[in-house]
């Protein structure tokens, strides 16, 4: 890793540190790195915030460096600061466009582009009060119902309708899972839901104006979101149903420590073999086996705690949803 000041001229290549971990995370596309080292580092008093981090594929800003015995800790975050720069102090809005055309408009003179991007449906971007290019970002992944990755060296924006892939990876107990956590809750479970858009517009489906999924329940519960930026009922009723796909089933999460055991062997053809099977990136889908516990599920690995220099610590979240109902609300939270 190399180090920067804030004027983003190099200073070192960094030694003696230790616990480097870069979390990323599928939901915002964000990543976040932390170190430590010495106080006693030859280049410690130059590891201060606003300077940069640099790592073979990422770059990030240094936000906190607290003391922690002989040692301090370092956190830094992803380097979009020139999107960040980029205010909308009476805020932003794109009326049924591609999320590529909002994210060229919101981005514009930021030296960021659109790279790549899988999505074409059209939606409505409304943010009434003072908001960031970056801001506008996030809010696009809610409602376009994407997943974005930022290429912070190169400064570029790829934009996925579904990131990562289905490898066949499985993590299983006394293998490659070491321990396991898990978050089970319905708090947010429904399985009907009324979606209301802009000037009353309701759905009208064989006189009804709901949407219904009954995956995991018979049960009738009943929720309402209204969102007013939907003036088409047809996309109204596209993403109501897939909000009410994961909605209408329990919310399930694990923390899973992971043996890598493609770094672990030394035979090459073992090593080719398991990363057939073991190799991992975010977003991939992965079962899930614990005799323990007695779950045996496929979910998306939605954050990824890496250790580059120790990686038998690396840990992965999954989970079974991207959006919870308190997010499905936001919406309209904002415009109210």
């Amino acid at each position: 890793m190399d180090l920067y000041n804030d004027s983003h001229e190099k200073v070192c290549i960094l030694s003696g540190i230790k616990e480097t971990c870069i979390t990323s995370t599928l939901k915002t596309g964000d990543k976040e790195i932390t170190f430590e080292f010495r106080k006693t580092n030859r280049y410690a008093a130059d590891i201060k915030e606003e300077g940069y981090i640099r790592t073979d594929t990422d770059e990030f800003v240094i936000k906190q460096v607290e003391p922690s015995g002989e040692w301090y800790k370092c956190t830094g975050t992803l380097n979009v600061e020139e999107l960040e720069g980029k205010q909308y102090p009476q805020g932003f809005e794109t009326v049924e466009k591609t999320v590529d055309e909002c994210l060229t408009e919101a981005i514009d003179g930021t030296g960021w582009k659109v790279i790549r991007c899988d999505v074409s449906k059209k939606r409505t971007i409304r943010i009434e009060q003072n908001c960031s290019a970056w801001d506008v970002a996030q809010q696009a992944i809610t409602t376009y119902r994407c997943e974005m990755v930022f290429d912070s060296l190169n400064k570029g924006i790829s934009v996925y309708e579904k990131y990562g892939e289905d490898r066949g990876a499985y993590f299983i107990e006394r293998l490659n899972l070491k321990r396991l956590q898990v978050q089970s809750n319905s708090y947010d479970f429904a399985t009907r839901l009324i979606p209301i858009g802009k000037d009353g517009l309701m759905l009208n489906i064989d006189g009804k104006n709901y949407v219904e999924n009954h995956q995991y329940s018979k049960k009738v519960k009943t929720m309402t979101w209204k969102d007013e930026r939907y003036t088409d009922a047809e996309s109204l009723k596209e993403d109501a149903e897939a909000k009410l796909d994961e909605l209408s089933k329990p919310y399930r999460s694990y923390t899973a420590e992971i043996i890598n055991l493609v770094e672990a062997v030394q035979d090459e053809e073992k090593k080719e073999q398991y990363k057939e099977v073991f190799s991992i990136a975010l977003g991939d889908t992965a079962l899930l086996i614990s005799k323990s516990t007695g779950i045996r599920e496929s979910h998306r690995i939605v954050k990824f705690y890496e250790y580059p220099l120790t990686k038998e610590k690396n840990k992965v979240e999954l989970a079974n949803t991207r959006l919870s109902f308190e997010e499905v609300q936001r919406t309209e939270q904002e415009l109210s």
